[in-house]
């Protein structure tokens, strides 16, 4: 498999995990659960959910792919993060 089937494929799985992370988070807000990163709840004070989760989402997408051709590593951590971010996320439903 090439570098590059391999970034893509890894985008693409982190494309997912936002899509996930903006499910569960809407989820959890709406149903009365509160932000725990604390950088996240104080940028929510100004703006939407939804416009800072599919900012997030599009910043993520784009820096993962484009830093998966610099390094490969930051883009596998980067994933692992989400991956996380989702655990977490989904054990609050």
């Amino acid at each position: 498999m090439s570098e590059h089937t391999i970034i893509v494929i890894l985008t693409v799985l982190l494309g997912l995990l936002q899509l996930g992370d903006w499910y569960t988070t809407r989820t959890v807000l709406k149903a009365g659960g509160t932000e725990d990163n604390k950088f996240t709840a104080f940028v929510l004070r100004f703006i939407n959910l939804d416009v800072y989760l599919a900012g997030k989402a599009a910043l993520a997408f784009y820096v993962g792919y484009h830093i998966g051709f610099i390094s490969m590593p930051f883009l596998v951590f980067l994933t692992t993060l989400y991956g996380f971010f989702m655990y977490r996320n989904w054990k609050q439903l």
